[in-house]
C-alpha cells in the first residue's frame, strides 16, 4: 500500500495527519494531568473532555455543509492556525495567574469546535485523492499516520510534562498545529475540491440548513449508515470513561506521573500501528458484522483486565494488546462509510454521522468522570469494558451488516 506515497498530495496529507496528531496527542496528555494537577478529580478531568469533545459535536452539523460549499483548503488552513493560537492562551492565562477551570472549559470548547472541520474534511477529500480499489489501503495509511502521532506524541507530552512542565508542553504543541496548517497549504485546491462544481463555490449561497436537511434525509434512506452511527455511538459511549479515569488510575494505583500515562497511551499506539499493518495486509473481508463486533469486543477486555493490576508493565502489555485489536475499527468504519456516500453529498452526511455517533464520546467522558469519583477509577475500567464487551457480540449477531466488502457497490 506504500505505493499510494507516490501521489504527492496524497504524501502531503498523510504527514499533514501525522503532524496534526502527533501535537494533538502532546497537548491533550499535557492538558490531562494538568488539570488532573490543579484539581485532583476525576470529574474535573471529565468535564474538560466532555467539553473538548461535545463541542466538535455541534459544529459537525455545519461543518460537512460548509466543506461542501466553499473552499475546503481555506478552512482547513484556518482552523489550524486558531487551534494553535487557542491552545496557546492556556499557558499564557496561566503564567499570568488567570487561569481558571470554567477559562479552561472555554477554550477547550472552542478548540473543540474547530477540530471538526479537519476531521470531517479528512475523510471528505481522501477519495478525491486515490482510486476507488485503494481507498481501504488510504485510510489504513490515514489511520497508522495518526496512530504515529499517538506514537511519538504520549511520551512526549507525558516526558515534557514531567520535566519541563505542562505548560511549556502545550506551547510546543501549538507549533505542530501550525506545520500542519503550513502542509495543507502546499497542497492544490483543486486536489481538495475534485468532484464539487467551481460556480457552486463561487455563489456562497448560505443554505446550511437545507444541507443539513439533505444530510439527515440521505441518510435516513440508508438503514446500513444509521446502523453504524448507532453501533459507533454506543461505542464511544462505553469507551469514553476510560480518557477520565486513566490520569486517576495512574497516580492513585499505579502512583506514577505524567511520564507513565504518556508512555501507557504510546504502547497502545504502537500495538494500534501493527493492528493496522496486519489488517492491510490480511486484506480480511469478513461480514461487517464480524469485523466491527469482533473488533470491539476484544478491546473490551483491554480496560477490563486494567483495573485488576496495579504493575505497570502489565498495563503496557495489555494497551498493546489493545492497540492492536482496536485499530482494524477506524479502518472499516470509514471506509465503508466513504464508499455509501457519494461525493457531492459526503461532506454533509458524514458530518451528520459524526454528530449522531459523537455525541457517545462526550456522554461517557461525563459519566466515566463521575463514576470514577464515585466508584473509583478501577471500578469503572471494569464496568467499561464489560459494557464494551457485550456491546461487541450483540453487534457479531447484527443481521443487517451480514455484508462484506466486496459486496458494497460504489
Amino acid at each position: 500500500m506504500f505505493y499510494l506515497f507516490k501521489n504527492r498530495d496524497f504524501k502531503f496529507l498523510v504527514i499533514a495527519r501525522l503532524i496534526l496528531d502527533l501535537g494533538k496527542k502532546i497537548s491533550w496528555v499535557a492538558l490531562a494531568w494538568f488539570v488532573y494537577e490543579l484539581t485532583n478529580s476525576a470529574s474535573a478531568i471529565g468535564f474538560v473532555i466532555t467539553s473538548a469533545t461535545i463541542a466538535p459535536l455541534l459544529s459537525s452539523i455545519f461543518v460537512g455543509s460548509l466543506l461542501d460549499e466553499f473552499n475546503r483548503r481555506t478552512i482547513m488552513i484556518a482552523e489550524n492556525v486558531l487551534r494553535g493560537i487557542f491552545i496557546l492562551l492556556i499557558p499564557l492565562l496561566y503564567w499570568g495567574d488567570e487561569l481558571t477551570l470554567p477559562i479552561i472549559l472555554i477554550v477547550v470548547f472552542i478548540n473543540g469546535l474547530l477540530s471538526a472541520f479537519t476531521d470531517i474534511g479528512s475523510m471528505t477529500i481522501l477519495p478525491a485523492f486515490v482510486d476507488q480499489e485503494d481507498l481501504q489501503s488510504a485510510n489504513a495509511l490515514v489511520a497508522m499516520a495518526g496512530q504515529s502521532g499517538y506514537l511519538i506524541g504520549p511520551a512526549i507530552g507525558g516526558f515534557s510534562a514531567a520535566y519541563i512542565g505542562a505548560s511549556l508542553t502545550l506551547i510546543v504543541a501549538v507549533f505542530f498545529f501550525f506545520l500542519a496548517a503550513i502542509l495543507y497549504f502546499f497542497i492544490p485546491y483543486s486536489s481538495f475540491q475534485q468532484g464539487v462544481e467551481p460556480r457552486r463555490l463561487k455563489k456562497r449561497n448560505y443554505r446550511i440548513i437545507k444541507e443539513i436537511v439533505d444530510g439527515f434525509t440521505f441518510l435516513r434512506n440508508h438503514r446500513v449508515l444509521i446502523i453504524i452511527s448507532s453501533v459507533t455511538l454506543i461505542f464511544n459511549i462505553t469507551y469514553a470513561p476510560l480518557e477520565p479515569v486513566l490520569p486517576v488510575f495512574v497516580g492513585s494505583h499505579l502512583d506514577s506521573g505524567p511520564d507513565t500515562l504518556g508512555m501507557i497511551w504510546t504502547v497502545f499506539a504502537v500495538g494500534a500501528l501493527l493492528g493496522s499493518f496486519i489488517w492491510v495486509r490480511l486484506n480480511i473481508t469478513i461480514y461487517y458484522s464480524y469485523s466491527l463486533g469482533i473488533v470491539i469486543s476484544l478491546w473490551g477486555v483491554a480496560p477490563l483486565l486494567i483495573s485488576f493490576f496495579t504493575n505497570e508493565t502489565i498495563v503496557y502489555l495489555i494497551m498493546f494488546s489493545g492497540g492492536m485489536v482496536y485499530a482494524p475499527y477506524n479502518i472499516v468504519e470509514p471506509t465503508l462509510e466513504q464508499k455509501l456516500i457519494p461525493n457531492h453529498l459526503r461532506g454533509r452526511v458524514i458530518g451528520v454521522m459524526g454528530f449522531i455517533a459523537g455525541i457517545g464520546f462526550p456522554f461517557g467522558t461525563f459519566i466515566g468522570g463521575l463514576l470514577g469519583e464515585y466508584f473509583g477509577a478501577a471500578n469503572t475500567l471494569f464496568m467499561s469494558g464489560l459494557a464494551t464487551i457485550i456491546l461487541g457480540l450483540t453487534v457479531s449477531f447484527q443481521r443487517s451488516l451480514r455484508f462484506s466488502n466486496k459486496d458494497v457497490n460504489y
